[in-house]
């Protein structure tokens, strides 16, 4: 995926935040760990803590370079799903260097919002076959 430009990750967040009302966060990230754009759900409280976040990220970017590593092997990583009791994380890959973290309540359809972020990713934003726009 090409980088975007400001206006374009603003639109790109807008639209990840729009795909279902159980998105609690969106949050590109790079390499890093440092936050490159970030989008929560109004009313939404932290069930971490800031540091919480830090090391928590620390060892998402750990795991996904050790795939990375062995990628040659097993494949290019599509995303992970942390599924726990409380909510859900969703991490994409956003470019070559960057990380898109998205963060849902534990309810609904959690592989039909997948699905459709994965379109977003993909620059598909056509209709799906029922004639309802992916978006």
């Amino acid at each position: 995926m090409q980088q975007l430009k400001l206006v374009d990750q603003e639109k790109f967040l807008n639209s990840i935040m729009h795909v279902s009302g159980n998105i609690r966060y969106v949050v590109i990230y790079d390499m890093k760990g440092n936050t490159i754009l970030k989008r929560k759900t109004d009313g939404i409280t932290d069930l971490l803590t800031e540091e919480e976040n830090k090391i928590a990220l620390k060892h998402t970017i750990e795991s996904w370079n050790f795939r990375n590593s062995v990628s040659e092997k097993i494949g290019n990583t599509h995303y992970t799903l942390q599924v726990y009791d409380n909510l859900i994380r969703a991490i994409f890959p956003f470019g070559n260097t960057m990380l898109l973290v998205v963060t849902l309540d534990n309810v609904g359809k959690p592989n039909e919002i997948i699905d459709r972020i994965q379109t977003i990713l993909s620059g598909n934003n056509t209709k799906s076959k029922g004639g309802e726009k992916k978006f």
